[in-house]
């Protein structure tokens, strides 16, 4: 029977929603895509402490860029090489 609670996504789930997201963005619109923190949070469900977690980790493997100030994240030249096979523009 279904309660009607959403479990939590593992850390492991929430790193590849992110890494998705951003592959999706870069495909689309290029290098420069940006995803506002607010609305990956929002959109994987999870709460803005766990997803900060998770982009420390993304970060620190050197497959994203946080910029914290305007509150956004994308894929890293080397995320875009490692993980498309590209080079960036």
């Amino acid at each position: 029977m279904m309660t009607g609670r959403s479990r939590e996504r593992s850390g492991s789930e929430l790193a590849f929603g992110v890494l998705k997201s951003l592959m999706i963005g870069y495909r689309l619109w290029g290098a420069g895509s940006v995803l506002e923190l607010s609305q990956l949070s929002a959109g994987l469900g999870t709460t803005d402490g766990r997803l900060g977690s998770v982009l420390t980790l993304l970060v620190c493997e050197g497959l994203i860029c946080l910029d914290q100030a305007a509150g956004t994240v994308r894929l890293s030249d080397l995320g875009a090489r490692n993980l498309l096979g590209e080079t960036c523009h």
